[in-house]
């Protein structure tokens, strides 16, 4: 297989660094959704997952992000169009990486069958000017699929940074995900404020 082959540039300059910036190209192989996970993936089509509401679907439909493949481009995920009362200058929470602007938009999916969740994986891949700053992922465990917003949704990912053309990993094991312990049949995914993502993956048993 390709090898992992990192990326070196050499700069001249006298004045002090702050940050060090690595990039690299890696073997898609060995993104953690390629490889095998001792839960089943059951968000995905396969499993029976499916895509319900969502408040925005300017670029595309929920269900694309529950494809087995990995994102061909930004057309094949979900991206919503920018919220019009987006202010012009973002700042952070004082003391946090946040921005602080609680617009949003959302999309809801329903899994293949009610599980604890063990695992999951936003992937940003090939969103790069128009990721989400943020996403907070929720659980409900309801037999409804015309969930609402108000359907007793409990948190299974706080809201958390997000990187361009990434996949961020949350494990349950490494207490990334709260309310491991519930049941889960839908679960409803927020972006900050505006953006779009390529697949959401959820395991679990």
């Amino acid at each position: 297989k390709p090898p992992t082959t990192p990326l070196y540039m050499c700069v001249e300059t006298c004045k002090e660094c702050t940050v060090v910036a690595h990039t690299s190209v890696s073997d898609p192989s060995e993104l953690p959704s390629r490889m095998p996970y001792e839960h089943p993936e059951v968000s995905s089509l396969p499993e029976g997952g499916s895509g319900g509401a969502c408040s925005n679907k300017h670029y595309g439909e929920p269900w694309r992000l529950i494809q087995t493949n990995l994102g061909t481009d930004m057309g094949d995920g979900w991206e919503t169009a920018r919220h019009p009362n987006r202010p012009g200058i973002l700042k952070c929470k004082p003391g946090s990486n946040i921005l602080d602007i609680d617009l949003s938009d959302w999309a809801i999916l329903g899994l293949g069958r009610p599980i604890c969740v063990s695992r999951i994986i936003l992937d940003t891949k090939h969103f790069r000017g128009n990721f989400p700053e943020s996403v907070e992922v929720e659980g409900c465990n309801d037999s409804d699929d015309q969930l609402g917003i108000d359907d007793g949704w409990f948190s299974l990912i706080p809201r958390s940074r997000m990187n361009p053309d990434a996949e961020h990993v949350f494990e349950s094991s490494k207490d990334q995900v709260e309310n491991a312990d519930k049941i889960v049949t839908h679960v409803r995914v927020s972006i900050f404020p505006d953006g779009g993502l390529s697949r959401v993956r959820v395991y679990g048993a």
